[in-house]
């Protein structure tokens, strides 16, 4: 048993931090950008927090001096922050994280963040959150193989780690297509990219900065669907109440029913505010229960307990009737797991009679269609699991760079299966 209760780790003046990690639960989770655990980035040009042992034993191991407890099981998602994710090859980042978060320290203390189950990792933040960025299916694409490229670098370097892979969440209401809510999980590379990893994350925020407007954006609002229920908007679910615009793909827990979900960003834009407390508080916990009843949801980072003025109307901290709400609230439980990575299947199945040999050097081929990429093509040969890693495998097999030029009608080579389902 979980608790959905989480918080996202002051990036400024951290104060008060064992009533913060009593709001996140000892079950729940917490967000927090990499370098604050560490002395110096010096590929980010980011500064750790040494007044806080750099906090991974903190977050894990408790700190009584301060009173906080030891959280075994709180899931801790490290936001592997660089200012421009442009600027960096995600290969290059991927080796710099691995070699960071494998070597944590403080004083005599040390740890491999990597082999800890309860860590999930984000390559990036809002990819789609830049100055002049155009939203395009184009630029979504580039972001998707920019993760995907990041966590296959990863798992080259560690290929037995415990840790998870954790989506680099997007800002909402930026539309591949126009007027198409949520398209943007529709581009093949985006859709690809959150498949690669083991939890998905999101960032929905309702909008109480708008006065009566914003109330409509709370839990229980008519356009909460819209900002802060946004990722339990049902397929079709705009069709009913907007009709004759383009269908409504619904949010992306309608479009990834199965996959497990960080919330890792998520308020009201009225943290500050002492008066709307009680608001918010209601808002916050109807959001937690949306996420216990949809069962796959593994907690809310609320953002942020403590902030410089980037994020004026976010902060906790300084709200105090909010900041002690939300300690005092109880743990809100879930039945939803944290995924253990490279956990084994079902119990063995007779397999049956044995099969005869085949030669190692004769392989099965698959016939390319028209219009396929080479992931469409791995996902026939080998089905869903690790399609980009799949279809490199294809790829070297067959002689090809990256990315291949297919033509409909190739025929590809496919190493290690006896059968293909369509040859």
């Amino acid at each position: 048993m979980r608790a959905v209760n989480g918080m996202h780790i002051s990036n400024h003046r951290h104060w008060d931090i064992e009533l913060m990690l009593k709001a996140a639960k000892v079950r729940g989770a917490v967000t927090i950008l990499h370098h604050m655990m560490f002395e110096h980035d010096a590929v980010a040009q980011q500064w750790g927090d040494a007044e806080n042992a750099y906090w991974y034993n903190k977050l894990r191991w408790g700190w009584p001096p301060q009173g906080i407890p030891a959280a075994p099981e709180r899931l801790i998602h490290v936001r592997m922050f660089h200012p421009n994710w442009r600027a960096i090859d995600p290969k290059v980042w991927a080796e710099h994280s691995v070699r960071m978060l494998s070597s944590w320290r403080n004083g005599a203390q040390s740890a491999n963040l990597w082999e800890d189950p309860f860590v999930c990792v984000s390559a990036c933040n809002e990819q789609n959150l830049e100055p002049y960025l155009a939203t395009t299916a184009a630029e979504y694409d580039k972001m998707g193989k920019w993760q995907i490229d990041f966590w296959n670098e990863v798992d080259r370097l560690i290929p037995g780690r415990k840790a998870l892979s954790c989506f680099g969440a997007l800002a909402f209401g930026h539309d591949a297509q126009p007027d198409v809510p949520d398209s943007e999980y529709q581009v093949p590379a985006i859709k690809d990219a959150v498949q690669r990893v083991e939890i998905m994350a999101t960032h929905p925020y309702g909008h109480m900065e708008w006065g009566a407007q914003g109330d409509k954006t709370l839990p229980g609002g008519s356009d909460a669907f819209w900002h802060m229920l946004r990722d339990f908007r049902p397929k079709g679910w705009r069709d009913t109440v907007q009709p004759g615009r383009p269908s409504d793909p619904g949010g992306v827990r309608a479009q990834f029913p199965t996959k497990p979900l960080l919330v890792s960003e998520s308020g009201t834009f009225a943290h500050n505010d002492p008066a709307r407390a009680t608001k918010t508080i209601t808002a916050m916990r109807g959001l937690l229960d949306a996420c216990v009843a949809d069962g796959k949801v593994l907690g809310v980072t609320w953002f942020i307990w403590n902030s410089d003025e980037s994020h004026p109307t976010n902060v906790i901290w300084p709200n105090v009737p909010l900041r002690n709400a939300m300690a005092d609230l109880a743990e809100v439980t879930t039945n939803a797991a944290v995924p253990v990575r490279g956990a084994p299947g079902p119990g063995p199945v007779d397999p049956g009679p044995t099969p005869p040999p085949v030669e190692p050097a004769v392989f099965p081929a698959i016939k390319v269609l028209q219009g396929e990429g080479m992931f469409a093509v791995a996902r026939r040969a080998y089905g869903d699991a690790d399609v980009a890693r799949n279809a490199r495998r294809l790829a070297d097999a067959n002689g090809m760079g990256w990315p291949p030029v297919l033509r409909a009608g190739m025929v590809l080579k496919v190493p290690g299966f006896r059968a293909v389902r369509e040859a």
